[in-house]
């Protein structure tokens, strides 16, 4: 699990990746991302009810995108808040090593990454 201060917590975090951040998207999540005032990354995972309307699916879905999240934190760039919206998909229960590689190479084509 990533620290305390390495996640997003506030709401207005959250909105203003939304409304200022840059997209990128991806077949199971999209990414918003905007820098913010310090040089620490900050990130935030967000599974809505489309994904699944049981809180149990949605929240596996939470603990395996933190999970992906924390093995390639240190390849991220300092100094962004970044915002993972999970989405929908055919498969319901996403797999670590897909999730890991699509979202490497998300966040290569949106140009976080190191």
């Amino acid at each position: 699990m990533l620290s305390r201060e390495k996640r997003l917590v506030k709401s207005r975090d959250f909105d203003r990746a939304y409304q200022k951040g840059k997209r990128a998207t991806s077949a199971s999540f999209n990414i918003s991302f905007v820098q913010n005032r310090s040089q620490i990354t900050k990130i935030g995972v967000v599974v809505g009810k489309k994904f699944s309307k049981k809180a149990t699916e949605r929240n596996r879905a939470k603990r395996i995108f933190r999970e992906v999240v924390r093995g390639i934190y240190n390849d991220i760039c300092p100094g962004l808040d970044i915002v993972l919206f999970v989405k929908k998909t055919n498969t319901q229960e996403p797999k670590i090593e897909a999730v890991k590689a699509e979202l490497k190479k998300t966040l290569e084509k949106a140009g976080v990454l190191k």
